[in-house]
């Protein structure tokens, strides 16, 4: 036989208000007490109060082993109830006027800017919206009137437990406002399932901003290559598609998928500048007004420089670069005046080919992942005909030395670097250590700017990392008069690499020790650490 629950407190306070108030329904009816009846419930809550404190006197103590009395029990669940209710009654927010309370309700949702959410993919964001629908009915009423609330839609088709008729009326919520919509699935999802949602999608069109697809969430390894079993979308072509607000779009779609929707919807859309995706083509995408480009699948250098010559208003590419090498259609270095920020990746080593062909003269941050030949002349032509002054360097996965990144950081495009990573690297670090360290006997400060220093799988000796530290975040030595006065170090970011049979306890305790009291005398100095125990 199944064990009955009793129901908790807040049930039985929300689903019994007391009987014998006078204000019995205010809540139900939305009624805010006039200033003469919020003095009357106040006095009441003062006696009710008093009441409640007298009905606790009598609950016998818990040593005794004494049961409460049947009686004592309900007056004392009642004097409860009738407490909660009439305080809800004169809760400060039933004042506020509807617009304060809209204005209060967005804040439960992501931060939406002009490009949509600050990450390509984002969390499910319907969960607070949702939960103000249940706390009343006025509450209620104020968010369904808020199309803000609704213009914001994100789910998997990972598991679907219910219809999903619901998001229809969702959208209408928004009413005009510009909708910001994302679907995910995986090898689970129905294309029974997909294509509805889709075809939803693409019924908005007409007033969709930010449009965020991934139908190739791949985590099992056999399915990649099993991938003609993987579900897409099939559903037929929309007859005369129009996007005239869409301006971020990032779609990842199974090879074999229909794009003829999304390709005709970016045809016709004169503000897209933001896009991500993994299949490109001209004939799909125009490119003409973008200002963020993102790459999931390698691209060739020629398709790159071309896009590069139709897209000058270009300000951040995050690519994966693959040969064969070759040269811009004018024959010329391609001079990019809007690029600032670059994320470039290069398995099979094309990197340094692509360099010789282009200059970013406002380029800020740079980040350059998994390399196996580090492009060490390129890269250096390509800084100095650039004449940049970069921001931030993040390297990672590379097959670079010491030499090499101390090299990079030498150069003038470096001098003005604020925030520096190094991540997955040729161990050790020894040399890049001293080198950011910063010794009496050195006529300059070595990248004065540095802020932020991020350092991966370091594998160096125990003591240097402080004194790096000490050095830029306190220095206890004069600085010549000709060096100028560096910017303290706000944050490092340090994990070391545990050689066998060892610990980083053992081996980095000088560090810990020193980093830890720095952090004490400094605290506005923060350390982070993945292996710090």
């Amino acid at each position: 036989m199944p064990i009955k629950r009793r129901p908790t407190k807040s049930a039985v306070s929300v689903s019994l208000p007391p009987a014998d108030s006078p204000f019995l329904g205010f809540l139900e009816q939305d009624r805010v007490p006039s200033p003469q009846e919020r003095l009357t419930i106040q006095e009441m809550l003062t006696e009710k109060a008093a009441y409640l404190a007298h009905l606790n006197s009598k609950v016998p103590k818990r040593r005794t082993g004494r049961k409460i009395p049947r009686q004592l029990r309900v007056e004392l669940e009642h004097t409860r109830r009738s407490i909660k209710y009439h305080q809800a009654l004169i809760s400060p927010w039933r004042r506020l006027p509807v617009e304060i309370m809209s204005e209060i309700f967005l804040f439960t949702l992501l931060d939406i800017g002009e490009d949509g959410p600050a990450s390509v993919w984002w969390e499910d964001d319907r969960n607070g919206t949702l939960l103000l629908c249940k706390i009343c009915r006025l509450w209620r009423e104020i968010a369904i009137s808020t199309p803000a609330l609704w213009n914001i839609l994100s789910f998997n088709l990972h598991d679907v437990s219910r219809p999903l008729d619901w998001v229809s009326t969702w959208l209408e919520r928004s009413r005009s406002l510009p909708l910001y919509l994302q679907v995910v699935w995986n090898d689970r999802a129905l294309p029974d399932v997909i294509n509805p949602v889709i075809s939803l999608f693409a019924s908005h069109l007409h007033h969709i901003a930010g449009l965020w697809i991934d139908g190739l969430d791949i985590e099992d390894h056999e399915i990649v290559n099993n991938i003609e079993s993987y579900p897409r979308p099939t559903f037929p072509p929309i007859e005369s598609p129009s996007a005239p607000i869409l301006s971020t779009l990032g779609v990842d779609l199974p090879p074999g998928s229909n794009w003829d929707w999304i390709s005709a919807a970016c045809k016709t859309s004169p503000c897209l500048s933001s896009l991500t995706t993994s299949q490109f083509s001209f004939d799909w995408f125009p490119v003409a007004n973008l200002t963020k480009l993102h790459f999931f699948d390698p691209v060739s250098i020629a398709t790159l420089l071309q896009v590069l010559e139709q897209a000058p208003h270009l300000q951040d590419i995050s690519v994966d670069i693959k040969g064969p090498s070759t040269t811009s259609s004018s024959g010329s270095v391609l001079v990019m005046a809007a690029v600032s920020t670059l994320e470039i990746t290069s398995a099979d080593d094309h990197l340094g080919p692509f360099l010789d062909q282009v200059a970013f003269p406002q380029l800020k941050d740079f980040s350059i992942h998994q390399l196996t030949r580090w492009p060490d002349a390129e890269l250096h032509s390509f800084l100095t005909r650039s004449s940049c002054a970069l921001r931030a360097l993040d390297l990672y996965d590379i097959e670079i030395n010491e030499t090499e990144i101390i090299t990079t950081l030498r150069h003038k495009a470096c001098d003005m670097l604020e925030s520096l990573g190094v991540s997955e690297c040729n161990p050790p670090l020894n040399l890049l250590l001293q080198h950011l360290t910063y010794d009496h006997h050195d006529r300059e400060f070595p990248n004065p700017r540095l802020k932020t220093i991020e350092l991966g799988d370091v594998l160096s000796e125990d003591g240097l990392v402080a004194e790096l530290a000490e050095s830029r975040v306190a220095p206890v030595i004069e600085l010549r008069p000709d060096v100028s006065v560096p910017d303290c170090l706000e944050r490092l970011r340090i994990s070391f690499m545990v050689t066998p049979g060892q610990t980083h306890v053992v081996t980095h305790q000088d560090d810990w020790m020193r980093l830890s009291m720095l952090q004490q005398v400094w605290p506005e100095f923060e350390v982070d650490s993945d292996n710090q125990s």
